[in-house]
């Protein structure tokens, strides 16, 4: 069967729904096309049986599953996330505006393709009685994972002790400054937890990473990097011993699984449901309960509690 995957940002650096569409097509051995061209009506439909079109909401990718219905074919639907009830909150009256022409569209999918059970059960919500099949496919198996500190096939054979960097810990947010990614919340647990200035002082900084902020507080070192690629997001990587992903809604994480892959320890949150698999990596991955529904006061307070595990 001849398979095609439509992407919106389909070269975009950092772009996770891409990431996850390219692994996908290539175990598949698909091929791939910009959603913004495909809805232009470029690319040979006729060729393919099966079309999958990733994301939801935006008007590239509403037009892109009405031009795979009119032709006939097998429509696929990945919307990684879109419809967690947190992410519909966000910005909700776009979402409502577009919600008749999205749903039609949704229903109409031969099957819908989620990346965990949680994600599975906002799709049913959603949509009610009129759901498509769903079927879960775990994004985690294209990645070597190390676990327990015992090389798998990964990148890096560290073993469990958690490296510092004289007396420091090297603690690293990589991705997105979006307000759903919960660097606020980081930011405001850090604060607490060394009664550190509201406004962290930044070094001077190489022009390839103008978004990154540095805490130079012991026994912590925090970086928060969203533009970093090519051998400087490598750089990023050799520095960190811990990621933290605050995230208040995610479709998977992908983040989460290059640090597990790099041996670095993560603590994420169950905004990335993904990972509620009761694996820790042999100790690796803090993943906090709780967090996506509290209060900011909540958050903010497990959060500390998570870094100051870290410390002990």
């Amino acid at each position: 069967m001849k398979v095609l995957h439509v992407v919106p940002g389909l070269d975009v650096i950092g772009n996770g729904i891409s990431v996850a569409a390219k692994l996908i097509a290539g175990e598949q051995n698909a091929d791939l096309i910009e959603a913004r061209h495909f809805a232009g009506g470029k690319g040979d439909i006729s060729q393919f049986d099966e079309v999958w079109v990733h994301s939801a909401w935006l008007p590239t990718v509403l037009l892109s599953c009405g031009r795979v219905l009119k032709a006939g074919k097998r429509l696929v639907r990945m919307s990684h996330a879109n419809y967690d009830p947190v992410r519909l909150a966000y910005h909700s009256w776009k979402k409502r505006l577009l919600s008749p022409i999205d749903r039609h569209y949704l229903q109409k999918a031969d099957k819908i393709v989620a990346t965990c059970d949680a994600e599975a059960d906002w799709i049913r919500s959603y949509l009610g009685h009129h759901c498509p099949p769903i079927i879960i496919t775990d994004i985690k198996r294209f990645f070597k994972l190390v676990s327990g500190g015992v090389e798998s096939g990964g990148v890096c054979s560290t073993n469990s002790q958690l490296t510092t960097h004289n007396s420091q810990l090297h603690l690293l947010y990589l991705g997105r400054r979006h307000p759903l990614k919960g660097l606020s919340y980081l930011e405001s647990a850090l604060a607490t937890y060394y009664n550190m200035l509201s406004q962290p002082t930044p070094l001077d900084l190489p022009p390839e990473a103008p978004d990154t902020t540095y805490y130079n507080k012991c026994p912590i070192e925090f970086r928060a990097v969203s533009n970093a690629s090519g051998d400087e997001l490598e750089k990023v990587w050799d520095w960190c011993d811990v990621l933290i992903l605050p995230t208040l809604s995610d479709n998977f994480g992908l983040v989460i699984a290059e640090a597990l892959e790099r041996g670095k320890r993560v603590i994420t949150t169950d905004g990335a449901p993904a990972w509620n698999d009761g694996n820790d990596y042999g100790g690796r991955l803090i993943y906090i309960k709780g967090y996506r529904d509290g209060s900011p006061a909540e958050r903010v307070r497990l959060l500390k509690d998570a870094i100051e595990r870290l410390c002990k």
